[in-house]
């Protein structure tokens, strides 16, 4: 409905300048100047100032409406895009990678509403501009009317040609601007690194290159459309030249009349005027049509989960809560980092997971989560294929504490209960108590209110562990994935979390892991990792008598524990 109004009220404006306004003028020359009628001036002029107000309040219309239709294009654009990244698994989201994710969600829309807008107020105009005064220049002098109209098509052909062959340009542009996105995350994000290596040169030096390319590119892209719009320019000066020339010999040989002669001059002078906006929306066009496109490929990617459908589910009873079968998984450009992984976990049960690192532990865990597909084999929760699940669902069954703590920059109650608001705060202190978080929490200046800083770096890599640790456990979920969360407390901290959080998820199942035998050691079941493989499966007890890798492990760790201890123990043997 805007639409329609925005298009009528531009109409509208037309007709009041083109049909009353313009004329006017030749009304003035000749009833007025011709009998010397000065009464009759004055009411033109009054009528023309009159017109003029019009005009004034029919295009703070058509701005009005024209914002809020490209107002609203963008604002449901981008939450469209948002609302698709969000819906994507880590394997959809490295598909795109997060710069060109960030390009297209808000330079890429920026570009097509900037052409959305000028479509609406200005280019739109051009229509019905060339349309409304052909027609009363064809009524006024059909001889003017062709040279105008053939001009007029001659220079829309060739700019729409040649702003379509610089399509490919811009496109180019486009993709350094994501390089150089991601690399302005990686230097915000490596900050840190950076300096302590001394690499502040090095990286200046490749967000140079980076820049300087995307510089190049955007040179060349512009160069193929900038010389439109003086192209179009001389060629519609040339038609002016020529069409005084032709109204000089019509005048002198009494085919026209002055006052028809200067009112199709003000026509033109209002066409070319009009027509100069031209150039600016072809110039406008390759970049629209290229973000256009990389929106469009956004929208409809089809993700994994989309592709395979989704299926609801209930626990279903002798089910395993969680299995693999002959699971093959390798990321994107590497190889492959699991090969050939089966296993059982029974619903209530302990699953830990050790290995060396790169060993494919935490990738199992991305796995079970549905966060990536695997290539070959199957993961199942409650019996159904992990690819079936509708993704909100999968979700609601599980709790995570991430390997690397995320700290939201928001309070600690938010923090753990993730914006939650049916989590009681009753809820969110026991959780803290089972991971030990409370006494931390304590010391804060204002409590559950104090508000976190980005990172969480106004806390110490134990105390944001155990936030996560809370946040886990203060969900109710059916599985609870702990990767290697306890890694970076102390041992008396670690042992009081892990005795707390397993009375309060006694009869849950829990998977989790570890680098340390000490923090998985009582696990119903531990499956030992090499090289992606699964190399052991069984009880601390069992591995130790049945998996070689398992034992040396154990010794290595036994030995770095104890050190001389254990070297005068085996002497004594």
């Amino acid at each position: 409905m805007e639409l329609f109004g925005n298009i009528f009220f531009l109409a509208v404006s037309t007709f009041i300048q083109t049909a009353l306004f313009l004329p006017e003028s030749k009304r003035i020359l000749d009833e007025g100047v011709a009998r010397g009628d000065m009464a009759f001036i004055w009411q033109s002029g009054g009528r023309m100032l009159l017109i003029t107000i019009a005009i004034g309040v029919v295009t703070l219309i058509t701005s009005y409406l024209s914002a809020r239709i490209t107002a609203g294009f963008a604002c449901r654009l981008r939450n469209d895009c948002y609302h698709k990244v969000i819906s994507f698994s880590s394997q959809d989201f490295a598909r795109f990678g997060e710069s060109t994710l960030l390009t297209r969600t808000m330079s890429d829309i920026t570009q097509l509403r900037i052409l959305l807008i000028n479509l609406m107020r200005s280019s739109m105009l051009v229509p019905i501009v060339v349309i409304f005064l052909l027609i009363l220049i064809f009524r006024i002098n059909i001889v003017m009317f062709w040279i105008l109209f053939v001009s007029f098509a001659l220079t829309v052909i060739y700019m729409t040609y040649n702003g379509a062959k610089s399509k490919q340009y811009f496109d180019k542009l486009q993709e350094k601007n994501d390089r150089l996105n991601a690399l302005f995350k990686e230097k915000l994000t490596g900050v840190r690194p950076i300096r302590a290596f001394g690499n502040q040169k090095t990286e200046e030096n490749k967000m140079y290159a980076a820049d300087q390319e995307a510089f190049d590119a955007a040179i060349l892209a512009n160069s193929k459309i900038n010389f439109l719009s003086p192209v179009s320019l001389i060629i519609m000066n040339w038609v002016v030249v020529v069409i005084y020339l032709v109204g000089s010999t019509q005048l002198r040989s009494g085919m026209a009349q002055i006052s028809d002669l200067i009112l199709i001059f003000q026509y033109i002078s209002y066409f070319i005027a009009t027509l100069a906006i031209v150039p600016v929306l072809v110039n406008m066009l390759p970049k629209a049509a290229v973000s256009g496109a990389r929106i469009n490929e956004l929208l409809e990617y089809k993700s994994a989960a989309e592709e395979s459908g989704s299926q609801k589910s209930s626990q279903i009873s002798g089910v395993p809560a969680v299995e693999m079968r002959n699971v093959i998984f390798g990321y994107a450009g590497a190889t492959d980092v699991i090969a050939n992984v089966s296993f059982t976990i029974k619903r209530g049960e302990t699953a830990a997971f050790i290995g060396a690192t790169g060993s494919g532990k935490t990738t199992i865990m991305n796995l079970v989560q549905g966060l990536y597909r695997p290539t070959f084999g199957e993961v199942l929760i409650d019996g159904i294929p992990v690819g079936k699940y509708d993704p909100s669902e999968l979700r609601s069954k599980m709790s995570y504490a991430t390997q690397r703590a995320q700290i939201f920059r928001d309070t600690v109650k938010n923090n753990i209960r993730v914006f939650d608001e049916s989590m009681t705060d009753d809820r969110i202190k026991s959780a803290c108590d089972a991971a030990c978080f409370s006494e931390i929490v304590d010391e804060l200046p204002d409590g559950f209110d104090t508000v976190m800083s980005p990172g969480g770096t106004n806390l110490s890599g134990g105390q944001r562990q155990r936030l996560s640790l809370a946040r886990s456990v203060a969900r109710d979920a059916e599985i609870y994935i702990f990767d290697d969360t306890f890694s970076a407390l102390d041992a008396k901290t670690e042992s009081a979390a892990r005795g707390r959080i397993r009375e309060r998820l006694k009869g849950k199942t829990v998977l989790m892991v570890a680098q340390k035998i000490s923090t998985i050691m009582d696990a119903d079941k531990i499956i030992v990792l090499e090289k992606g493989r699964v190399v052991g499966t069984g009880t601390h007890a069992e591995l130790l008598e049945s998996c070689g890798a398992y034992r040396e492990i154990y010794k290595t760790q036994y030995y770095l524990d104890h050190g001389d201890d254990a070297e005068r123990s085996g002497e004594d043997k």
